[in-house]
């Protein structure tokens, strides 16, 4: 099955983690897109690990501070939810990393904005219906599975 649209890559300069340039690049780079959150909106920030030995390892708050303000100008009202949710990388209970990396902080601040912990979460089952499928269903945390539109921001590495 192939894509139905050219994938598409924009690139964009900000030389310091200031959350409103931050929001107003992505807030262009979502019209630019055509791209307009709405029903549940679920930011997955890949928080891998965080704390005093680990400051580079995970997405830094700020950034995510200006993605979640530029996901509120662009759906609005047409957002039933806006949330974060993450599972820590390793063995850390992701709790953890939410708060030694600042998020916790950061959702605080951000007005509206729900936190899911995956591995706290329940877990659903997904059923897969391809025909070279491995198996025949996932497990996936709930507020995955019941996301209506999903924003991956990835640690650049």
């Amino acid at each position: 099955m192939k894509p139905n649209v050219t994938p598409r890559v924009l690139i964009r300069h900000c030389d310091e983690y200031d959350p409103q340039r931050i929001r107003a690049i992505v807030k262009q780079g979502l019209d630019q897109l055509g791209l307009k959150p709405s029903g549940r909106t679920l930011v997955k920030p890949n928080l891998v690990i965080a704390g005093d030995l680990f400051p580079h390892a995970h997405t830094r708050p700020e950034f995510v501070e200006g993605v979640l303000a530029a996901l509120k100008d662009a759906g609005g009202e047409t957002m039933t939810e806006l949330a974060v949710g993450e599972r820590s990388g390793i063995t850390v209970p992701t709790r953890v990393a939410f708060a030694e990396s600042g998020f916790n902080a950061m959702i605080r601040r951000v007005p509206g904005v729900k936190r899911y912990l995956f591995d706290e979460a329940q877990q659903v089952e997904i059923p897969l219906t391809h025909e070279r499928r491995l198996r025949d269903f996932i497990f996936v945390p709930e507020p995955v599975a019941r996301a209506d539109f999903f924003v991956n921001v990835p640690k650049f590495k």
